[in-house]
């Protein structure tokens, strides 16, 4: 995001023709980090803001997916961690169940882990 975010400001800073010097002046930071950001060195999200607001964009976050659906994506990748460990020693031990259980084993793991606290569940 943050190559992006450099991209866009620098060809807003190059279109609108406004020396550094101006920007940190109006951003009320050093030129230094004027430049830093422009070279595209890491910059805090402040510094990033407000270079932004200097040239008349907005910073925006969206989500890519919704909260119930990064949970549910959390539970199912924990859930496939739990089955495949248990699918490792079977499979030492020459037992190793076929397609149709392990999916079975892998909604039972599923429907325990949406039981558990939400903070095991994302740990």
């Amino acid at each position: 995001m943050q190559y992006a975010t450099y991209e866009l400001l620098k060809i807003r800073q190059q279109n609108m023709q406004i020396p550094y010097e101006i920007i940190a002046q109006k951003a009320d930071i050093g030129i230094a980090t004027v430049k830093r950001f422009f070279s595209g060195a890491n910059s805090s999200i402040s510094v990033v803001e407000r270079i932004a607001s200097v040239l008349g964009c907005d910073i925006a976050i969206s989500s890519k997916n919704s909260a119930e659906k990064l949970l549910e994506m959390q539970i199912e990748k924990k859930a496939l961690i739990v089955v495949n460990r248990v699918m490792k020693t079977s499979a030492l031990e020459q037992q190793k169940p076929n397609s149709r259980a392990y999916i079975q084993m892998v909604e039972k793991a599923k429907v325990k882990i949406q039981k558990m606290p939400k903070s095991q569940i994302w740990s």
